[in-house]
């Protein structure tokens, strides 16, 4: 009975633990200019306070709405940053890495690609001008492992397939003498999104302590993953 019981535990907690797609955190889609309004006040009083310090009445004054209208779209705080960071950093990351992956078959042109996306995570995309993207990042950067979100946070479905590609990238150029084989693919890629969200996020802030050049943030990424001599990311 005991080894049942055990066993019944783990497949439960394993279930748990299954990666969360976009649909536990929206109840409705943001596609009319009210919901775009809802979603940019919402980044707004994120970047500005942070998820445990915002409030519902401050997102809606901004937005030009009342309290009810921002419930028709999220459950709550927590469902509103998880949505945010997933759909609007992590997703379209995966969209672009995706595209290179399709026209890109060497593993250190394709980590250079990958990096280069991480860099250009960090700045506003002129295509949605209702969106401020550099706050998006920001969230991103301060909010992943907030003890308020975790585990939903890391287990984003979209994050999890972003580290998953760059796990397997980096698997590729080891297994090609690329690059060092030194360290797990997984623990590299954990670490090369951890570090370049950390460097990027000094050049995201109102007061700039030091500016991190994009030539430094990519010879950084080129020394953890231990580049070959002589291969140089572009």
């Amino acid at each position: 009975m005991r080894s049942v019981r055990a066993r019944s535990k783990n497949e439960e907690g394993s279930a748990k633990m299954q990666p969360l797609d976009r649909e536990h955190w929206i109840k409705r889609e943001p596609v009319t200019k009210l919901g775009q309004r809802i979603v940019s006040a919402t980044v707004e009083e994120f970047a500005a306070k942070g998820v445990l310090g915002a409030r519902v009445a401050e997102i809606t004054r901004r937005a030009g709405t009342t309290d009810p209208a921002f419930y028709r779209y999220f459950a709550g705080m927590k469902q509103a940053a998880l949505f945010v960071m997933s759909e609007y950093y992590w997703a379209p990351l995966n969209l672009r890495v995706k595209y290179y992956r399709q026209i890109i078959n060497d593993p250190v042109r394709l980590f250079s690609a990958a990096v280069t996306a991480l860099i250009q995570s960090a700045a506003d995309d002129p295509r949605r001008p209702w969106l401020a993207e550099s706050k998006v990042f920001r969230i991103v950067v301060a909010e992943m492992r907030n003890p308020a979100l975790l585990p939903e946070s890391m287990l984003n479905k979209e994050y999890l397939d972003f580290v998953g590609t760059l796990e397997e990238i980096v698997r590729r150029g080891q297994q090609k003498r690329l690059f060092s084989a030194k360290v797990r693919p997984r623990v590299l890629a954990e670490i090369l999104v951890g570090t370049l969200h950390s460097l990027l996020m000094m050049n995201n802030l109102s007061f700039q302590p030091m500016n991190v050049k994009t030539d430094e943030a990519r010879e950084i990424a080129r020394q953890l993953i231990g580049l070959a001599r002589g291969a140089r990311i572009k």
